[in-house]
């Protein structure tokens, strides 16, 4: 109990010195209050010596605080903010965050370039690039660019939660240039790849956004996920089911304990939950917010196993106190704060809300006696406690609370295991026979499916997140000390212990036999009708312009089931996203792939599909460009091993059923004027893809008398005032225009120009009503759009 004190008062000294700025007057008030709290818990004359060494130990944790705070001037390579171009030499230090069409590294700098001489310099940079080329853990880069501080934004310390992980820097977009590679840590190295490998496996498996949930739950890729999905799972206080953070790691220990327990006891249980709890920290990166929380989850584990948690909570106390005394800046963390809450939660409120649960359950003889009936106790006492223990963290953190989060949490944790054991078996499966993924993608596929179904269920709920400002630490001690009076309450005032019942005949429990069952059907009824409305209606030419942001994608379905797919838009999770929208996941058979021309809207998203889709064949434009994003598109190509050939005016692609693809034009270079320029025909109806081709092309064709006449128009470069001229309107005569296009686009697509020129046809666009579906028996044209 000593221990636990002295823990407790050396952690009271870092709070004060957290939220006063080390003020000595906050160690005083703090020791003062230590003090007094002892001696009214504990009157007697011994409780002064150990007063007296817990007020020392609240001041040696400010001065052990005031001593690491960051520096107010800039050191390192930060002394170089906000001026001019600066060049220097740096590793990248850890995974790198990739965003789609964007890549954030972060980098630690070695050298710098001054006064014609390259020097030894210190510091972190977070640098936002391209996609492409993409660089990995350990390459090192020279780099020049400008320096930026990090903001202060609304609402949010950026420069100091980045300070705190030692980054005084940014950069946008830097000139960059591979020196090396390997020279980082070969371990880490060796965990990164395999988590890039796993979540490659996922991506050929699962559909999107089913993919990205999956990663997101087995390797903490929390980045990958659509930002639609993001934004539901933060409103509904489901966001930490796919973060590697403390309340993330003790759901993980507490759902494999609930489960287990059953079958193999508690004890037994405990230690296989440690073992859980260990392998999925390496799995996820072994960074040290992951090892803070995956200590504080071993030990609520080996607490259980030892039947000890009561000292487990005194051992959690110590743990915390050596964390900070070894890196007093982690208390600003909120993975810390969220790792040190959930578990506390885990151990005090957890168990005594499961033994109140199960005892109200065992009114029902038949519901006590139904075999799930006290892992779904534990597993709902799990759930509420680290929702109760984080509330006030998430709060103060993001000003805002989920008032569906209980329930939403409830419907979704269960499915948090299941997500994971299915994603790693199909991950594993998918790396050492690729065909076997795409099997055991059903596996993965519902209960993933399941647990984004309840977080759009719970997001469309009234109130579903309610914001909140002006909450701030008094607020949050207030609700702690209510909770914990709650707490203490309910140790006090247990039920008697209830033992499990014998289960009762199985007529007498045939109320409760059909529901995993009706659950089954309407999964299954769910995913056919899925499935149905994904197909293509059969005899129909179908044209679907993917909504990918600023590019261009076209899914193109013939009459018999021929896919075909025109450029893959800006990036890879665009295409991805889109392609996961209208293609069942058990069939990523594209026949083939059409790149219209090099330029990175067109480009981008390719090399992805051909990572992530069963790609049959290739026909490419013979322009060339020397980009990063083409010369992955070639390498993967290549890597792919995919059947390729050029483009020639005059190729022609029978799609069955009276449907064929024509190229028009296939002129070399690297212009936009040089993209090829392809035409749709199925009985009276026609489809014009003209790619980005300018005036000047879209004249060589109309005085080249090329077949231009078609009813459907996909307008040329996405809208551009230089191109859709009014003679070459007049030779294509379209009833039906499509303009693909971003949402608020930095080029002004599409032209006001080209809207008038277009005034009369019937106009889609993409920004405005996402995918946009085209089909046609020959005769007649259906239009679809998402929005």
């Amino acid at each position: 109990m000593t221990l636990g004190a002295l823990a407790f008062a050396w952690l009271l000294g870092v709070a004060a010195a957290a939220f006063t700025g080390a003020d000595a007057w906050a160690a005083v008030a703090a020791a003062s209050a230590l003090a007094a709290a002892s001696f009214a818990l504990r009157p007697r004359a011994s409780t002064l010596a150990l007063v007296a060494l817990g007020a020392t130990l609240v001041f040696a944790a400010l001065w052990r605080y005031d001593s690491t705070m960051p520096p107010d001037m800039p050191a390192g390579i930060a002394r170089w903010n906000d001026g001019e171009s600066v060049r220097f030499r740096a590793v990248v230090s850890d995974e790198p965050d990739d965003r789609g069409s964007t890549a954030r590294y972060r980098l630690t700098v070695r050298e710098s370039y001054v006064a014609g001489d390259w020097r030894p310099q210190s510091g972190a940079v977070l640098a936002t690039a391209p996609a492409f080329p993409a660089y990995r853990y350990g390459d090192l880069l020279e780099l020049e660019g400008e320096l930026e501080t990090p903001p202060v934004l609304d609402g949010f310390d950026y420069r100091g939660y980045l300070a705190r992980q030692g980054v005084g820097s940014l950069m946008a977009y830097p000139e960059a240039r591979l020196l090396a590679r390997d020279r980082g840590s070969p371990l880490r190295a060796a965990l990164i790849d395999l988590r890039t490998d796993l979540s490659h496996a996922l991506a050929r498996a699962l559909p999107e956004p089913e993919a990205s949930l999956a990663a997101g739950v087995l390797l903490g890729k929390r980045a990958q996920l659509p930002a639609d999905l993001t934004d539901r799972m933060n409103a509904t206080g489901t966001s930490h089911l796919v973060a590697v953070s403390g309340q993330n790691v003790a759901i993980v220990a507490g759902l494999a304990l609930a489960l287990l327990a059953p079958l193999v006891g508690r004890r037994r249980a405990a230690w296989l939950a440690l073992a859980g709890v260990l392998g999925y920290a390496t799995l996820v990166g072994g960074e040290p917010s992951v090892v803070r929380a995956a200590i504080m989850g071993s030990l609520f584990v080996v607490a259980v196993a030892l039947g000890r948690q009561r000292s487990g909570l005194i051992a959690l106390l110590f743990a915390a106190a050596i964390m900070t005394a070894l890196e007093p800046q982690v208390v600003h963390d909120v993975s810390f704060q969220l790792s040190f809450a959930a578990t506390v939660g885990l151990m005090t409120l957890a168990p005594l809300l499961a033994e109140r649960l199960y005892g109200w359950a065992s009114r029902w003889p038949d519901l006590a006696a139904f075999p799930l009936t006290r892992p779904a106790a534990e597993l709902a006492a799990v759930t509420v406690a680290a929702i109760a223990f984080t509330l006030p963290i998430t709060a103060i953190t993001f000003e805002r609370v989920s008032l569906v989060a209980p329930l939403a949490n409830l419907l979704a944790v269960p499915a948090f295991l299941a997500v994971a054991a299915t994603a790693a078996v199909t991950a594993v499966a998918g790396l050492a026979f690729a065909p076997a993924a795409g099997a055991l993608g059903w596996l993965a596929w519902l209960p993933a499916a399941y647990m984004i179904a309840v977080v759009d269920l719970a997001a469309d709920l009234p109130l579903a997140s309610v914001e909140l400002r002006g909450v701030g630490v008094g607020h949050a001690v207030g609700f702690y000390g209510a909770l914990a009076l709650g707490v203490l309450l309910l140790a006090r005032h247990r039920p008697e212990a209830v033992a499990p019942p014998k289960l009762a005949p199985l007529r007498s429990r045939r109320s409760l036999v059909p529901v995993p069952a009706l659950a089954l059907v309407l999964v299954l009824s769910s995913a056919l009708v899925w499935f149905a409305l994904s197909t293509p209606a059969q005899g129909r030419l179908t044209v679907t312009f993917l909504d990918v942001g600023q590019g261009d994608a076209i899914l193109i379905e013939g009459p018999e089931g021929h896919r075909i797919l025109v450029d893959g838009g800006p990036s890879d999770d665009a295409i991805a996203a889109a392609l996961d929208r209208h293609l069942p996941f058990h069939d990523r058979r594209i026949d083939l792939v059409v790149l219209t021309h090099p330029d990175l809207d067109h480009v981008a998203g390719l090399p992805a599909v051909l990572e992530r889709y069963d790609v049959r064949s290739v026909l490419a434009s013979p322009a060339e460009a020397e980009t990063a994003a083409y010369r992955a598109w070639r390498d993967a190509v290549r890597d792919a091993a995919v059947p390729s050939r050029q483009a020639v005016a005059g190729n022609e692609i029978d799609l069955g059923g009276g449907a064929r693809l024509v190229v028009l034009s296939a002129p070399p270079g690297g212009d936009n004027d040089d993209s090829l320029v392809l035409k749709l025909t199925m009985g009276r109806a026609s489809v014009l893809l003209p790619a980005d081709i300018g005036a000047d092309a879209e004249a060589a064709l109309v005085r080249a008398r090329a077949d231009l006449d078609s009813v459907l128009y996909k307008v040329a470069h996405h809208g551009s005032a230089g191109s859709s001229s009014a003679a070459f309107l007049a030779s294509v005569d379209p009833l039906v225009d499509v303009i693909s296009v971003g949402k608020d686009n930095r080029y002004g697509h599409p032209a006001d120009d080209v809207l008038e020129r277009l005034a009369g046809d019937a106009v889609f666009r993409t920004d405005l009503q996402g995918d946009v579906t085209v089909s046609t028996d020959g005769l007649r044209l259906w239009v679809e759009t998402a929005r």
